[in-house]
């Protein structure tokens, strides 16, 4: 955890030296697998892919015109589902890249695909969507779109869009069964 909030807070501190990025723009950032980042087998568990994909999505926001709009009311962005397809392992002290591409948005989601990429080869693909909350409650994402310059809403592949579909109705089953289970 320690690791993690060093490098946000590395992050928040060098966007004041880093250039600006588009909300939207494709970006990529380098990491090299880390000893507490791998299992028994020196690969990088599952578990620290998502890490990974936080820090690039930081990244996008810092370095953007969405940071301002977002801290000045107040918000919270929040990663509402994921979606991970693991193809290759990366090994221990390698270097990789995580490329985040913004996909499209709707009224309440945005949409990105992460890609991490090692010698030119796709280890893995992360798919997300995420949401800007305050109080708990989503806002208006289009009033913050408009803010940083989006002159229109690019809605997402419908494969994208397909990942998420069921998970609403995933939730509700689950919160049923275990209600039944607790009585």
């Amino acid at each position: 955890m320690i690791y993690y909030w060093y490098t946000i807070l590395k992050i928040l501190i060098l966007r004041n030296f880093q250039s600006q990025v588009k909300y939207n723009q494709t970006i990529t950032i380098s990491f090299r697998v880390g000893l507490f980042d791998c299992d028994g087998l020196r690969v990088m568990t599952a578990a620290k892919y998502p890490v990974y994909m936080d820090f690039v999505r930081w990244e996008l926001i810092a370095r953007s015109k969405l940071f301002k709009a977002i801290v000045k009311r107040g918000l919270a962005p929040t990663l509402g589902s994921q979606k991970i397809i693991y193809r290759k392992p990366l090994r221990i002290w390698s270097k990789f890249n995580v490329i985040l591409e913004s996909v499209g948005m709707d009224d309440k989601w945005v949409y990105n695909v992460h890609y991490f990429e090692q010698e030119n080869e796709i280890k893995a693909i992360g798919i997300t969507r995420a949401l800007i909350w305050k109080r708990d409650i989503p806002t208006a994402l289009q009033d913050i779109m408009k803010e940083v310059g989006a002159t229109e809403i690019i809605a997402p592949p419908s494969w994208v869009v397909d990942i998420f579909t069921e998970d609403k109705e995933i939730v509700q089953q689950a919160n049923q069964k275990i209600l039944k289970i607790l009585d």
